[in-house]
């Protein structure tokens, strides 16, 4: 699934920057994202519906996307004829991911065991930005009794993981050797 969603949202994405549309794209299927994933199940049960050819599916598409931008319906399109519409979701992602990618941004959660401080997410902030090179970080701080203390931060795939849970772990590994 994976490996399809990203050839859909690179195709889409290649696309996008070629036609220099692409803060309109992201912007047309930001929406679509939000307005489709909760009905993920309903657009799988419409994939494996052996009584809705095609035909019907573009119809359906169509109808429910027509007014999105050309390169997205059709994008659509191509999913509803291979039965892959419920994907949007996961192609969306990738596409998300290819757009931070070139803006030089991405998100990040910072897990703490209370709520941080402006000031600490800012200084955090700034930390994710040299170690990543990122120009711009999108941070939301997390709330993690687990981690007893310290920070967990998740940018992208990436974890740095600073918790006194995480210390722990680590001596416990280290014990184990020991034996």
């Amino acid at each position: 699934m994976a490996k399809i969603a990203n050839k859909y949202a690179k195709a889409l994405f290649d696309t996008a920057v070629d036609h220099e549309s692409l803060e309109t794209m992201y912007e047309s299927f930001s929406t679509i994202d939000y307005a489709v994933y909760p009905e993920t199940a309903k657009l799988k049960a419409l994939d494996e519906d052996p009584q809705k050819d095609a035909e019907q599916r573009i119809r359906f598409v169509t109808l429910v996307f027509g007014e999105t931008e050309h390169y997205l319906l059709n994008m659509l399109k191509i999913l509803a004829y291979n039965r892959h519409l419920s994907y949007i979701h996961e192609i969306f992602k990738s596409f998300e991911a290819f757009y931070n990618s070139h803006h030089k941004q991405d998100f990040a959660v910072v897990e703490s065991v209370y709520a941080l401080t402006e000031e600490d997410l800012t200084s955090i902030e700034e930390i994710i930005k040299k170690r990543t090179h990122l120009e711009t970080v999108m941070l939301s701080n997390k709330i993690n009794p687990e981690l007893i203390g310290g920070v967990r931060i998740k940018v992208g795939t990436k974890v740095m993981d600073a918790s006194v849970q995480n210390d722990l772990a680590q001596l416990e590994k280290q014990f184990i050797r020991v034996k």
